[in-house]
């Protein structure tokens, strides 16, 4: 009799019910504001790597200018610039090296020499807010190549 009185007995139990739909509703909160921090970081990244995508071979378009221009390929030192994705973010420093290699290269013909120019952008990305997939020390890289080809004089 007591038992069955017990399970009748409603008291407490309406409060148990809302607190597990407020977890549950906590749970679904905080899962939603995890996945736009992280699609709101992803969207930044790609934003970088295009603008240093871009950089990279503006750079390099002015390297072949320079070229046909002048029969040289000028001043390939490290450049630095910055890259911002809105009025309100934090510039970031990025780095581009130029790596210069000729190349005489047997399989096209023995007059052929070609000269390679790579041009690497590095910067630093800051951590999202929820940083749970991200290390504070990645450096996210850009490598775009230029050949040049041209005959050789023996």
């Amino acid at each position: 009799m007591k038992i069955n009185n017990a399970l009748q007995n409603q008291k407490g139990s309406a409060l148990i019910e809302v607190l597990a739909a407020m977890g549950i509703l906590l749970f679904a909160i905080i899962g939603m504001m995890i996945s736009i921090s992280y699609a709101n970081y992803k969207s930044t990244l790609n934003y970088h790597y295009r603008v240093a995508l871009l950089r990279a071979e503006a750079e390099l378009q002015v390297i072949k200018l320079q070229h046909s221009s002048y029969g040289t390929f000028g001043n390939l030192g490290t450049q630095e610039f910055t890259i911002r994705s809105h009025s309100n973010a934090k510039p970031i420093k990025a780095t581009i090296f130029f790596d210069v290699l000729t190349v005489n290269d047997p399989q096209t013909t023995l007059k052929t020499s070609y000269t390679k120019i790579t041009a690497r952008v590095r910067w630093q990305e800051t951590p999202p807010m929820f940083s749970l997939y991200v290390s504070p020390n990645d450096y996210k890289e850009v490598v775009v190549r230029e050949d040049y080809f041209y005959e050789r004089v023996q």
